[in-house]
């Protein structure tokens, strides 16, 4: 039977590929009867990976000495532990008309999960498995939208698209079910969108992800500045709480540049607000005494901000930053920290070492959370590079707080042009208030939720990736 199942995998990745072989031949042979660019590339990424804490044990501590028989109480003295391995394997086609410059741009995701040897159960259950944004299926579509050009140099763009915002913290690296105007003008690039977030099917289902946007991208001096203005509407009723938001609004601006050939300077901010949910759970007020939990899902305004300054001295990278949240601000999971273990891990492109999320409260009343750290890089040679960071986390949920420390290495070597490999080494101190997050790469449970009040986190990881 095993063999049988093997020889089924076989079978199926060896058809995905061979239609995509067969996909790439026909563009080829008719790219120069209808004048066609043609524009194929492949990228891949392994990861090996190791988490590990004392905090997902509850028999776990670092003395048994105490016990007469440790065994027997169930004491153990080795931290829980997860390892494992992880690949990406993606492959873009892209076609554009040289007639006419209408695109369309594609990309396949051939394979987005982690290695669960011969059996590919890996304990998900009927309905989900371990790729980086849990579709349940290996092969699927990553991208697939149309490009137009428009009078005056505009562009409209329809179809599954990437969406990045404000340096991640808004949004890293999604996948958004799109309809984009790109429009220059002369005080900037005006964007306009729409993006279908959710859409329960059945006649009589409430649509819950209806979302627009207009934004800028433009100049001010020296510095590039954006801002973005985001309004989700409201397609719930009664008690169904359907999408987290509803009738919300968001403000994301952000500004980066040299100041004074001194120092590069990075900053920017989420606003959120006036979100008509103001339940805890469907049909649970936020102010029921058995809930106990006031403003939950951005029932009250909420904000996130970073700062960071970068300076280059010759084979030296230094930075330093600031990031924050107050009453539970929004930052997306992917934005960088400078830790491995803290967000990092963009939606599209899962990190298996990151364990905390910053910004990930759901607009909770008086839970605020503070990063300072600082980071170095040095380039031994043009293509190996050490950089390492130290930083303290401080979490407050409005009746106690605690402070954590933050270590972080890593290891960058570009082997040439298409290969490169780095490796990662990070810490987490002990945090009586915060709380770990899974991620789309480890198995959410015991992680997702766990208190590490007495225990730090730890992981590492191996990693490799292909692109031409």
């Amino acid at each position: 039977m095993t063999q049988q199942r093997s020889n089924a995998r076989k079978h199926n990745k060896t058809k995905a590929l061979g239609s995509v072989s067969l996909l790439a031949l026909a563009v080829m042979g008719a790219s120069s009867a209808q004048a066609l660019q043609t524009d194929v590339s492949v990228d891949y990424e392994a990861k090996a990976y190791s988490i590990r804490s004392g905090a997902w044990d509850t028999n776990y501590t670092s003395d048994c000495s105490d016990l007469k028989n440790p065994v027997a109480a169930g004491c153990h003295t080795a931290e829980a532990r997860d390892n494992g391995f992880a690949n990406l394997l993606r492959v873009t086609s892209n076609f554009k008309d040289e007639e006419t410059g209408v695109s369309v741009h594609t990309r396949l995701e051939l394979s987005g999960d982690r290695w669960q040897g011969d059996d590919l159960d890996y304990n998900t259950g009927a309905s989900e498995a371990f790729n980086t944004d849990n579709r349940g299926s290996l092969v699927s579509l990553d991208l697939g939208y149309a490009q137009i050009p428009l009078p005056g140099h505009a562009i409209l763009r329809v179809g599954r698209q990437e969406a990045n915002w404000n340096n991640g913290l808004l949004v890293s690296d999604d996948r958004r079910d799109r309809i984009l105007g790109i429009v220059p003008t002369g005080i900037g690039t005006i964007l306009a969108l729409y993006d279908r977030r959710g859409d329960q099917q059945g006649f009589f289902a409430n649509d819950n992800g209806d979302m627009t946007a207009l934004g800028i991208v433009t100049k001010l001096g020296g510095f590039k500045t954006g801002a973005l203005w985001v309004h989700w509407f409201s397609n719930h009723s009664g008690a169904s709480q359907g999408y987290a938001l509803q009738g919300a609004d968001i403000i994301s601006p952000y500004i980066t540049g040299d100041v004074a050939d001194m120092f590069t300077l990075t900053a920017g901010f989420n606003w959120m607000g006036n979100n008509q949910i103001d339940e805890y759970a469907p049909g649970v007020p936020y102010s029921s005494p058995a809930v106990g939990l006031d403003g939950l899902v951005y029932s009250d305004s909420s904000w996130a901000e970073y700062i960071r300054v970068e300076k280059t001295l010759g084979d030296l990278d230094l930075g330093l930053q600031f990031v924050g949240t107050q009453d539970g601000g929004l930052i997306s999971s992917g934005f960088d920290t400078y830790s491995s273990m803290i967000n990092n891990s963009p939606e599209s492109t899962a990190n298996p070492t990151s364990v905390y999320r910053m910004g990930g409260k759901s607009g909770l009343k008086d839970y605020n959370e503070n990063l300072v750290i600082a980071k170095a890089g040095y380039n031994l040679t043009p293509q190996f590079k050490l950089t390492g960071a130290v930083g303290n986390l401080a979490v407050d949920n409005g009746t106690d707080s605690d402070d954590s420390l933050v270590l972080d290495l890593q290891a960058s070597y570009q082997v040439n042009k298409a290969v490169r490999v780095w490796a990662t080494a990070g810490m987490i101190a002990s945090n009586k208030v915060g709380t770990l997050t899974g991620n789309p790469l480890v198995d959410s449970t015991p992680i997702k939720g766990t208190s590490f009040d007495s225990n730090h986190v730890s992981s590492g990881s191996l990693n490799l990736s292909v692109k031409f």
